[in-house]
């Protein structure tokens, strides 16, 4: 804000002079312009980031910021080709570090072999679909 502007305010908050609602809209709008461009800018910059990289710079803020505690109770787990180093959490898959043997998803009955994670990455939940027989809740 320019040094006239903050005289306006200072005045007006002090009583020494009545609002000017044009004043006022022209201060707004001049500073609504600058943060939509600094917010803009702000999501392009985030949309250029891969889910890893985004997940790797919320966890270095976390750790700097917060602490290893609170990065491990609030981190995502991510697939990621290289080692993360302090980033790294339990639930964390590492690509190419896991032996040669196909991976196996356990249910209640039996193991049948399968992949761990679906055609974008996401890791595939353990169910109960292994269970045969279905469970049924008798009310008395």
């Amino acid at each position: 804000m320019k040094a006239g502007e903050y005289q306006y305010l200072e005045d007006t908050l002090a009583g020494r002079r009545g609002r000017d609602p044009q004043f006022e809209e022209q201060i707004s709008a001049r500073i609504e312009g600058s943060i939509n461009q600094k917010a803009a800018a702000r999501q392009r910059q985030l949309d250029s980031l891969t889910p890893e990289q985004r997940e790797i710079e919320q966890r270095k803020y976390s750790l700097r910021t917060y602490g290893r505690e609170h990065m491990k109770r609030y981190a995502s787990p991510i697939i990621s080709d290289k080692p993360l180093g302090e980033l790294a959490i339990e639930g964390d898959q590492i690509v190419g570090s896991a032996p040669s043997s196909p991976q196996i998803i356990k249910g209640h009955s039996d193991e049948r072999p399968g992949p761990w994670c679906d055609k974008d990455g996401r890791l595939i939940l353990q169910n109960h679909s292994g269970c045969p027989q279905t469970q049924v809740l008798k009310l008395r």
